[in-house]
């Protein structure tokens, strides 16, 4: 599979872990607590559209279905990567040494 065929996001997530590699300035953890810190900063943003457009204030209705959207997209592809983690590591704990 071509890197040009993935989701945008996920080829973000795949040039800022090589960045990271190259300069040697985030380990994987540093990288996992960045990304982290961005999701719930998506939904954060995301329920705050939300409510505003809860309260009747002057929000679009595209730009919040938008942001719930991607805040969804970001949250599945997260709890995707630690499945990914968890199954790595019980498969390391199930090595016979």
């Amino acid at each position: 599979m071509k890197i040009s065929n993935l989701n945008p996001q996920i080829k973000n997530l795949l040039s800022l872990q090589d960045k990271s590699v190259k300069n040697n300035k985030l380990d994987f953890k540093n990288f996992l607590f960045e990304k982290i810190k961005e999701i719930d900063a998506s939904q954060k943003e995301a329920q705050k559209m939300l409510e505003a457009l809860a309260k009747g204030e002057d929000v679009d209705f595209s730009e919040v279905a938008l942001a719930i959207s991607k805040a969804d997209v970001d949250f599945k592809l997260l709890l995707r990567v630690r499945n990914k983690i968890l199954e790595a590591y019980q498969e390391i704990m199930r090595m016979q040494i």
